[in-house]
């Protein structure tokens, strides 16, 4: 879901430039930041952005009981992109866009099937694009996640149908994937992220519908490098069991869809980790759908072998897609999905880079 890189220079280079002539000399601009294994994931600093990095991402996907009774599927996703460095930086212009920001939101109804998603997109400054790397804070105007003093999370969005309002609390510890936090994304882990998911996070809260609770699973990520060379784009699930263990896993695929390399992390019930290798993880589609609005087709039903156990995926329903109209809205497939096989559980697959 990241922006590419050329994007993002495209945008920079559309910006309104203040003032005429040569801008004045600035101080020279970081280089992206780097992953390495020297600096690995901490707590609870590691919450706030990462504003040298080129991407990253606060990831929220879960489910929600309405007081009233019904279920709701949700995502909220904040992005932060920083452009390649170059003299283009020293532009004074408060509109310089040193950082871009995006956000999406989707809504599912498990029982009438309906799926309703919204986006935001920002520059950094006053164009209403913000966050703060001493502390959990990332805003998009009307939309923002921050910490709180009392020790939770709170996520407001306004959409077209009335206000979110959620407060969260991470239950358990985090989980670091990989060594420290530093996920490698390549077989020689040249190309890697730092990455941290809290699986089961507690909400409460406000949908326009009525007062709700619920569970919910987040992400961090952030990396400077992402895809692989000659992937292009990614399969990720996040999975929890009735058991009480968890899995992350992902796969990278080439230009003809074939797998270009794949890992994961299971998680214990106390939240002990045992890293995944490519050879531990196999994914076969079962059934494809093609939606009636892009015609774009997704694999929606997965059989995911994670070291000898077979795990059946199912959608809630097929219609989950995330549309957009462009580089920096793009369109992709993220839905709720339920597990059988040799465990049983819920959780959410996302499959992006169809329609680049």
């Amino acid at each position: 879901m990241a922006l590419t890189r050329r994007a993002l220079l495209r945008l920079a280079a559309a910006l309104p430039l203040a003032g005429l002539g040569h801008p004045p000399r600035a101080a020279e601009a970081p280089p992206l930041g780097r992953v390495t294994p020297e600096n690995p994931v901490r707590f609870p600093a590691d919450h706030a952005a990462h504003p040298t990095y080129g991407i990253e991402w606060w990831y929220f996907t879960g489910f929600l009981e309405l007081a009233g009774g019904g279920r709701r599927t949700f995502e909220v996703t904040f992005f932060r992109n920083r452009p390649e460095p170059g003299p283009w930086e020293a532009n004074p212009s408060a509109f310089t866009p040193h950082q871009i920001y995006t956000a999406h939101a989707a809504l599912g109804n498990p029982a009438t099937e309906e799926f309703q998603h919204w986006r935001r997109l920002a520059r950094g400054g006053l164009d209403g694009g913000e966050s703060e790397a001493d502390r959990l804070l990332v805003r998009l105007r009307d939309w923002s996640l921050m910490d709180t003093e009392e020790g939770d999370w709170r996520l407001r969005l306004a959409t077209g149908d009335g206000a979110w309002d959620l407060r969260l609390r991470p239950t358990g510890a985090p989980v670091r994937h990989g060594r420290g936090g530093v996920n490698a994304k390549s077989a020689d882990g040249s190309v890697a992220s730092y990455y941290y998911t809290y699986p089961a996070m507690a909400v409460a809260g406000r949908l326009p519908e009525g007062e709700v609770t619920g569970t919910v699973w987040f992400d961090h990520e952030w990396t400077s490098t992402f895809l692989p060379e000659g992937t292009t784009g990614w399969d990720w699930v996040g999975l929890r069991f009735d058991d009480g263990h968890a899995l992350m896993a992902f796969r990278f695929r080439d230009a003809e869809g074939r797998t270009a390399y794949r890992g994961g992390t299971w998680i214990e019930p106390d939240r002990t980790t045992r890293a995944l290798a490519p050879s531990d993880l196999a994914w076969r589609p079962l059934r494809r759908w093609t939606s009636p609005d892009t015609g774009l087709t997704y694999v929606v039903e997965w059989e995911l072998q994670v070291r000898g156990e077979q795990l059946r995926l199912a959608p809630f329903f097929d219609h989950q897609e995330m549309q957009g109209t462009g580089a920096f809205n793009p369109t992709y497939w993220e839905g709720a999905m339920t597990v059988s096989g040799d465990r049983v559980g819920e959780g959410f697959l996302e499959m992006t880079r169809f329609a680049e």
